[in-house]
């Protein structure tokens, strides 16, 4: 695995980091892969670790190269600056895909709360824009003073906001026929929910569009990938129930993308490096 870690031009703070894999390994049968930008939460005022490293290193695991924007947070995140970033980021991978032997038709950006919020920014609202979009329990849409008003005073930059300021930032509002397909996860219990995964879900069913809703009963706001590597040490953010989401994103990646295929043969080179050798090979082995 090839790691690398930039500075993201024209900002003091935000950082891409990257989990490339050895493509010397076809995933099913093809060399480039398809790619996972990932944003954390935090509320506009942090990038979250939880949200962060675990959750690119699980889709990394399953042969996805996985990237990290952690982008501009609290005054740094003024004039909604974090939407310039990820759209640099989807930009930057799209370039390199040839080196990194990445299909620029398969990045899907992966946030969670306001960087789901982000994420599915980019894909609304960003000159470059992803081809799907992983949401974890997004703050997508609320009225002013519920709660998420403290968002709009960091992307503002103002200690007040006005009803004004919460439609401008109400993303559901702005899901076209054109917005990439969208994987949801959320629980019932968090109530961000009803802002967020709910009528993000709503809009795409009315538009019919691509989308997969995942509402666990059981959970808290903010659990990651819901096990031992995210949780920080807490069972508060352990359940095995909710920890499904993670693989279920997986598959409905490859459907989104297309299925992955295989075909039934022997991808050893021992034979190979024996010829090279001079060396002949006992057919019986089957290698």
């Amino acid at each position: 695995m090839n790691v690398f870690h930039i500075s993201v031009p024209g900002s003091q703070e935000a950082t891409l980091e990257g989990y490339l894999l050895d493509c010397e390994i076809a995933l099913g049968q093809e060399k480039r892969r398809p790619a996972v930008l990932v944003c954390p939460g935090g509320g506009y005022l942090y990038c979250s670790p939880r949200e962060a490293e675990p959750v690119a290193l699980s889709y990394a695991a399953r042969g996805i190269h996985a990237f990290i924007l952690r982008y501009s947070t609290g005054k740094a995140a003024g004039g909604f600056a974090p939407l310039k970033e990820v759209s640099w980021a989807i930009g930057y991978i799209r370039e390199n895909s040839e080196a990194w032997q990445l299909d620029p038709d398969k990045i899907a950006v992966c946030g969670f709360s306001a960087g789901g919020h982000l994420a599915l920014s980019a894909g609304l609202l960003a000159e470059n824009k992803p081809n799907a979009m992983i949401l974890g329990y997004p703050a997508a849409s609320a009225p002013n003073g519920q709660g998420v008003d403290f968002m709009l005073k960091v992307l503002e930059g103002r200690d007040t906001v006005t009803d004004e300021d919460a439609r401008k930032y109400d993303l559901v509002s702005q899901i076209t026929k054109d917005a990439p397909p969208v994987f949801l996860v959320a629980t019932a219990e968090d109530m961000l929910t009803q802002y967020g995964a709910l009528p993000i879900a709503k809009a795409y069913s009315d538009l019919g569009k691509n989308y997969e809703l995942h509402i666990f009963q059981y959970g808290p706001h903010g659990n990651s990938l819901g096990n031992e590597v995210s949780s920080d040490g807490s069972t508060r953010n352990l359940d095995p129930v909710y920890a499904q989401w993670q693989e279920m994103s997986v598959q409905w990646l490859h459907r989104t993308f297309g299925p992955l295929t295989f075909t039934d043969k022997s991808t050893s080179r021992m034979s190979q490096i024996l010829a090279e050798m001079g060396l002949s090979l006992d057919k019986k082995t089957g290698l």
